[in-house]
C-alpha cells in the first residue's frame, strides 16, 4: 500500500531531518576553533532558516513535476542525514583552539 510507504518514509524523513538539525547546533560547536566559533554558529544558523524559508516554495515545483516536492522533502533531509554519518568523532577529544 503507497499510503503505509508514504508514512513510513515521511517518519523517517523527519527523522533524518531532526538528527540533521540538532547537529547543526550540538556539533558546530565543537567543530570551530575558539576564534571563529560564534562566526560558525551564527552561519550555520543563518543556512537552518533560509532552509526554513525556501521549504514552502518547494511547494510550488508541483507545476514542474508533480511528484518533485515530495522528492525534494523525501531526500533532503535522509541525504543530510546519511552525510552527519561521516563526520568525525569528537568524544575526549580537545576543542580547537
Amino acid at each position: 500500500d503507497l499510503r503505509t510507504l508514504r508514512t513510513a518514509l515521511a517518519v523517517f524523513g523527519k527523522g533524518c531531518l531532526a538528527a540533521s538539525f540538532n547537529c547543526v547546533f550540538l556539533y558546530t560547536g565543537e567543530l570551530y576553533p575558539t576564534v571563529i566559533r560564534q562566526t560558525g554558529m551564527g552561519l550555520a544558523n543563518t543556512m537552518a532558516r533560509l532552509g526554513s524559508i525556501t521549504a514552502p516554495l518547494v511547494k510550488m515545483t508541483d507545476e514542474v513535476f508533480p511528484a518533485l516536492p515530495f522528492i525534494i522533502y523525501g531526500a533532503a533531509p535522509v541525504v543530510s542525514g546519511l552525510v552527519a554519518i561521516f563526520l568525525p568523532e569528537t568524544r575526549n577529544t580537545a576543542l580547537p583552539e
